[in-house]
C-alpha cells in the first residue's frame, strides 16, 4: 500500500489578545520566536484532536501580519 502524499494547507485567523508590533515581522526576534512556538504548540494540539488527527504530521507558523 502506498501512503498518500502530504498535503499542505494554510490557516488564517485573528488573535484578538495579541497586539501586533514590528517585532512580529522579524523571524529572528525573540517575540516572533516565542509567539511562533506557542502557536505551533497550540495548533498541533488542536489539529491532532480533529478529524485530520490520524494523518496530521505537524504545523509551522510562518508569519504574522496586521
Amino acid at each position: 500500500t502506498t501512503a498518500a502524499p502530504l498535503e499542505r494547507f494554510t490557516i488564517n485567523f485573528t488573535i484578538t489578545n495579541l497586539p501586533y508590533t514590528s517585532d512580529l515581522e522579524n523571524p529572528e526576534s525573540a517575540r516572533f520566536r516565542a509567539t511562533r512556538s506557542v502557536m505551533n504548540t497550540l495548533l498541533d494540539r488542536l489539529l491532532k484532536e480533529s478529524s485530520i488527527g490520524p494523518v496530521f504530521q505537524g504545523c509551522e507558523a510562518t508569519g504574522f501580519r496586521y
